[in-house]
């Protein structure tokens, strides 16, 4: 197909262009698209008679109010060799990104992938803008979060000098009570001391004044000169002499002997710790796991906590199934599903992409019957809002990620009566807003919230508010969704409080994310049981349902878990 770049918005000169060619003829009527030159009436004609110009593009700007308006188109055509001398590029090679002549294939790119100029330029571009946006997305989404971290660190410095000022004061207040008491133990040791120095005291003249007055009545019977008196006398003193049982005087007395001073262990120290983002305590974890029948469980809609409907599109199979302590099937239904969704009644509406009719299942009967049209398109992904508004993508027929000019890739908003109330496929810059939209669900605000599938193995969570605009997009985290470790997203669903959780199919990850598309966090389930998760939804009692393929396209052991989130 042919390729037209934007027209580019540019100040008009102030000065007339004059001719590119002449440089003195202002008026310019001809560009010449090989060469990039505005020319003149008579540069015209003398440029058309140059034997290296006569398959030059000439393009007539009469008919262009404006020059600087006029659309520039991609030459696919008669484009010179930079390698072979007189000839003319015929391919385009995709793995070297270069235009080649037959000479350059035979030669070098023999073996290479080689398509047409046109459609090759076409790929090489959009893979380009693709590569591109996504780097560009990556790096504002590296920007947020470093701003994010920087405010949380900012925040955690601010928090530790709060936290010294109260430790400091903590401490001065521990060493003033605690010197207080220290004062207080030696005033009482100083006052038992002196309390026990004058007891000793008192006793001490108690024994000695006895001891005096024994010792007069010695001293008499000594002068009497009497034998008897003298005996009598010393038995009397024997027998009466007071014990001298002194309480010893302590040699020891209160004294201040400093401690150790290690600062960092009685005050505290700045050590490095995780900055306490505002998701830290986010938890998901397998409370319950089931095996089912199927080679994957590719939807799922809960009815309760116990009972839901699963299914597999390849087998064409809809089963309704009861859990408890084992996985039982209620009912079997034979339906090709590629999404399901689930309105008042409890009856199904159904997307299969082979058809142009969206079709409603009577779950009671089993019966299923068209519901609407979306002729010439092909329905993909259906949703049925709190409001009973059916939102539903669709697609031309064809490649469900090479896009065209001809490409039709958009969302349509349906009432239960089935009439058309809008349709969003282009953002407010008239840019394309998907590739291949395959899942749909709406939040608490009623934002819709879409996976993108940009190829088989790589997608993306677009976000639109009520009118159609962008809100944002998330294309997977920068830790875990880097190299070939792709964000392929494969469902998506949102909480009572506006949390997302998109399932990652290939890491066996599960991405939450705030509202506004902040991460929240990605935890990695595999060491939980989780294998490629392929479908998500949120029962009655706020639990999670993580549908799953088996991995292996041999058996039919799809694994269905059942996770408690809390945060």
């Amino acid at each position: 197909m042919a390729y037209a770049l934007r027209p580019q918005s540019v100040r008009r000169a102030q000065e007339q262009k004059k001719c590119e060619l002449c440089e003195t003829d202002t008026k310019i009527q001809y560009r010449c698209v090989q060469c990039q030159k505005y020319m003149c009436e008579k540069c015209n004609k003398i440029h058309l008679n140059v034997q290296t110009s006569d398959k030059h593009e000439i393009i007539n700007l009469r008919s262009y109010q404006d020059i600087q308006d006029t659309q520039t188109f991609m030459v696919t055509q008669n484009i010179p060799c930079d390698t072979h001398e007189k000839k003319v590029c015929v391919k385009c090679c995709l793995d070297c990104f270069e235009l080649v002549c037959e000479d350059c294939i035979v030669e070098t790119h023999r073996e290479h992938l080689l398509e047409e100029i046109n459609e090759g330029c076409d790929d090489v571009i959009m893979m380009t803008q693709a590569r591109l946006s996504k780097d560009l997305w990556f790096c504002e989404s590296e920007s947020k979060q470093l701003q994010t971290l920087s405010q949380m660190c900012s925040l955690s410095y601010d928090n530790a000098k709060k936290k010294i000022e109260v430790r400091e004061k903590e401490i001065k207040e521990a060493i003033k009570i605690y010197v207080n008491q220290l004062r207080a133990q030696v005033e009482t040791n100083k006052c038992n001391v002196e309390k026990q120095r004058k007891t000793s005291e008192k006793k001490i003249r108690d024994i000695t004044e006895i001891l005096r007055d024994k010792e007069s009545q010695f001293k008499k019977s000594k002068e009497s000169n009497r034998a008897d008196k003298i005996i009598k006398t010393i038995r009397e003193i024997n027998n009466n002499l007071p014990s001298l049982d002194f309480h010893p005087f302590p040699h020891q007395a209160s004294d201040f002997i400093p401690g150790d001073i290690t600062t960092s262990v009685l005050f505290g120290s700045l050590q490095s710790q995780p900055i306490k983002m505002e998701h830290s305590n986010i938890d998901l974890k397998v409370v319950k796991s089931y095996n089912t029948e199927f080679k994957s469980v590719d939807r799922l809609l809960t009815l309760d906590h116990k009972t839901a409907w699963i299914s597999n599109f390849h087998e064409n199979t809809l089963s309704k199934i009861n859990i408890d302590d084992n996985i039982r099937t209620v009912k079997n239904i034979s339906a090709l599903a590629f999404d399901i969704s689930l309105i008042a009644s409890k009856d199904i509406l159904l997307s299969s992409v082979d058809s142009t009719n969206v079709n409603l299942l009577t779950t009671d009967t089993g019966e299923i019957k068209p519901f609407l049209s979306v002729s010439p398109l092909i329905p993909i992904g259906i949703h049925v809002t709190k409001y009973n508004e059916i939102i539903l993508s669709v697609k031309e027929v064809g490649d469900s990620f090479k896009l065209t000019d001809k490409s039709c890739r958009k969302l349509i908003i349906f009432g239960m009566d089935g009439k058309h109330k809008k349709s969003y496929k282009y953002d407010q810059h008239k840019q394309r807003l998907f590739t291949f939209p395959e899942r749909i669900t709406s939040n608490v605000n009623n934002d819709i919230l879409v996976i993108d599938s940009k190829s088989s193995h790589e997608g993306r969570v677009v976000v639109l508010d009520k009118v159609g605009h962008i809100k944002w997009i998330y294309q997977g985290n920068l830790q875990i969704n880097s190299g070939e470790k792709l964000f392929n997203p494969l469902d998506i669903v949102s909480t009572s409080v506006g949390h997302v959780i998109v399932c990652d199919v290939f890491i066996h990850a599960l991405h939450v994310l705030s509202g506004q598309g902040d991460v929240l966090t990605c935890t990695f389930m595999e060491d939980q049981g989780i294998i490629y998760p392929w479908s998500l939804d949120i029962d009655t009692s706020g639990q999670l349902w993580v549908g799953c393929e088996s991995g292996d396209s041999k058996t039919c052991d799809a694994n269905l878990h059942i996770v408690k989130f809390s945060s």
